[in-house]
């Protein structure tokens, strides 16, 4: 994904990943870890959720249940039902992605 260009869309400052210590503080989860479920944890709502509009169309998606050790297959309808269920909002919107690089092998 363009983060830049995510940024500018969403109207907001840098996007970078989270370190260790904001996803224990934030999600009580670690890098590699962290799934749609974590955010029960986010009870002062200081995580904002962006979804690609994109992922709506699939019939499922795979989500760890708190554990990465096993996948949750739901349908895009029972995703946001749970996020409903935990009073979190979601920004749904089209992800921007990056302009593949081209490898030109000079002769």
């Amino acid at each position: 994904m363009d983060l830049k260009q995510l940024r500018e869309q969403l109207g907001c400052g840098k996007l970078e990943f989270a370190s260790s210590e904001d996803l224990e503080a934030l999600l009580r989860t670690y890098p590699g870890n962290v799934s749609i479920f974590h955010l029960l944890y986010d009870e002062e709502k200081r995580v904002n959720l962006v979804l690609d509009q994109e992922l709506l169309e699939y019939p499922s998606l795979a989500f760890h249940p708190l554990y990465n050790g096993m996948s949750l297959f739901l349908e895009p309808k029972e995703v946001l039902k749970f996020l409903e269920r935990i009073e979190h909002e979601v920004e749904i919107t089209e992800v921007p992605r990056m302009m593949e690089k081209c490898l030109v092998k000079e002769a």
